[in-house]
């Protein structure tokens, strides 16, 4: 039995789906069983990572795991943690974040590299996959695309190269399922290097119409994520990080092609496939 938490995101999902195509055994976590949603044949159970009890029941006859974490991420891990040595797991993936390898501290990177520490520590092998930025943060730009045809980027518009939720999700069943990748932390990454700006030029042109496009100035930004957080000095590092020439997704890395043995999906692709977010007439693919 695999198990998967955050099974309902974007990644967990597109792994939940792919491992039952394998034909594996597959349990996933979630905080809604009921509006899950998932393939037939999952066994849904009710929980998450911040609840420890519902981890008890989720690990009980599992042998490998996917750990998708949100929220407190470095409690969460140490709950893994602790149910994973209780369960004498074997195998345990963690989507962790390519931030982990930034060379500028900031908090992103800071809990990251907290709940990998506590995974290492859990008595089954593991395999920490590092993602940049996801082909789906440019989500974030429905609202103001639908209103009047322009993009607000928060991050900046260093270049990088941002990777499909989809490739991630492929790359971690292969770390499931395929000996040879314990031990081993990977960088993520998709095909090609683009700023913000070029993203938004290549949406503009899928959806038939030119955006405008402009950088929100970092103490805007660094006011909206210490709203949501309340947390202003981490607000400030994570601002910094993400804005600074030095990231390291900056270039495409060969990870999903050694791992999967096909190219990752490029932006332009994810923009043909989720073109009905933007125009209001759809969903995600």
């Amino acid at each position: 039995m695999i198990l998967v938490t955050g099974a309902t995101g974007k990644v967990g999902r597109e792994a939940v789906r792919q491992l039952i195509g394998l034909g594996c055994a597959v349990r996933a976590l979630s905080r809604s069983p009921a509006e899950a949603d998932l393939p037939e044949g999952v066994d849904v159970v009710a929980g998450s990572p911040a609840d420890t009890a519902s981890l008890e029941v989720a690990f009980k006859d599992v042998s490998a795991a996917l750990i998708v974490l949100s929220g407190d991420v470095a409690r969460e891990a140490a709950n893994i943690t602790a149910a994973a040595r209780k369960a004498r797991l074997s195998r345990i993936v963690l989507l962790s974040s390519g931030s982990v390898q930034h060379p500028v501290p900031h908090g992103i990177a800071d809990e990251h590299r907290t709940a990998e520490e506590a995974i290492r520590r859990s008595g089954a092998a593991w395999t920490f996959l590092r993602p940049g930025p996801f082909h789906a943060n440019t989500s974030w730009w429905i609202s103001s695309i639908r209103e009047n045809s322009s993009v607000r980027c928060w991050i900046g518009n260093t270049p990088g190269a941002p990777i499909d939720e989809c490739d991630i999700a492929s790359v971690a069943v292969s770390a499931l399922t395929q000996n040879g990748h314990e031990g081993r932390s990977y960088l993520l990454t998709g095909p090609e290097t683009l700023t913000s700006q070029e993203q938004a030029r290549i949406l503009g042109e899928v959806l038939g119409r030119e955006l405008d496009f402009s950088v929100a100035p970092a103490e805007e930004v660094v006011r909206i994520f210490t709203g949501i957080t309340g947390d202003r000095a981490t607000a400030v590092t994570n601002v910094a990080a993400l804005r600074s020439p030095e990231v390291p997704w900056a270039k495409p890395t060969t990870a999903v092609r050694d791992l999967t043995g096909r190219e990752p999906r490029s932006y332009r692709e994810w923009a043909e496939a989720n073109a009905a977010l933007f125009t209001g007439e759809g969903k995600s693919t």
